[in-house]
């Protein structure tokens, strides 16, 4: 598993607020947002070391081609 320390604990994607959750089965760190209304892209955003994003859609994970910004701790 991937050291969670290494991860941001707070990224922006579209303007919404996204809080690092914990680790995901496959190598990357979840985020969810409160402020974000989508029922599909408000929990379970996958970040990877790589910095893929990723969102799961009906049980389904899909590459959300998407940039985030680093919120300054």
């Amino acid at each position: 598993m991937p050291d969670l320390a290494t991860f941001p604990s707070r990224i922006t994607i579209d303007g919404f607020v996204y809080d690092k959750q914990g680790y995901n089965d496959i190598g990357g760190v979840f985020y969810n947002s409160k402020d974000n209304p989508s029922d599909i892209t408000s929990k379970f955003i996958s970040l990877y070391p790589d910095g893929k994003l990723t969102y799961l859609f009906d049980g389904l994970e899909l590459i959300w081609n998407k940039d985030y910004q680093v919120i300054a701790q």
